[in-house]
């Protein structure tokens, strides 16, 4: 377990310091690429191409630091008015999913970067292997913290800070 803290610890950093550092680099290119089209009349031709990559690593980091908060949006409403039993049952199936799903997302990710190792981006030049290394990065990320909720045997959903989970101990105990 001290291996995967620590994993996450190091995820968890470099995770939230892409998120920021990105999304600040987009914000800055966004706004140049405006003046240089618009004032300047000179436009960035790579300007779109390199925000499209940016975005596409601030949504797989992202949703890392999101399943890491727990502030993945989540529907509830049906799992909250089961009984408790059945209401462990469905946060196991969904984890056991989860790690299923973010499995295949890292195998077939990793198998993405295989089949485009030798291609670049038509605007920069870039190898695609750079932008599409988002999907098993953030992925791992989000694969890490599905399996410590999973081996730490807690009992939470993925989607919310909300009361149920705690409820469930609560009615263990009586």
């Amino acid at each position: 377990m001290k291996v995967l803290d620590t994993l996450l610890k190091i995820f968890g950093k470099v995770g939230f310091w892409v998120v920021v550092v990105l999304m600040g680099a987009m914000s800055v290119l966004a706004f140049s690429a405006v003046i240089f089209r618009f004032v300047l009349h000179n436009p960035l031709t790579w300007s779109e191409e390199a925000a499209r990559y940016m975005m596409v690593w601030v949504t797989f980091v992202g949703a890392g630091v999101a399943m890491e908060k727990g502030k993945h949006i989540g529907a509830t409403l049906i799992v909250n008015k089961l009984p408790v039993e059945l209401r462990k049952w469905c946060i196991v199936l969904s984890e056991v999913i989860l790690v299923v799903f973010l499995g295949m997302l890292i195998y077939q990710g990793t198998n993405f970067l295989l089949i485009l190792r030798l291609q670049t981006s038509p605007a920069m030049g870039l190898p695609m292997v750079m932008p599409y290394f988002a999907i098993p990065f953030g992925c791992t990320y989000m694969f890490l913290h599905v399996l410590k909720m999973v081996f730490s045997k807690h009992l939470v959903l993925l989607s919310t800070d909300n009361v149920e989970s705690k409820d469930i101990g609560e009615e263990k105990e009586r």
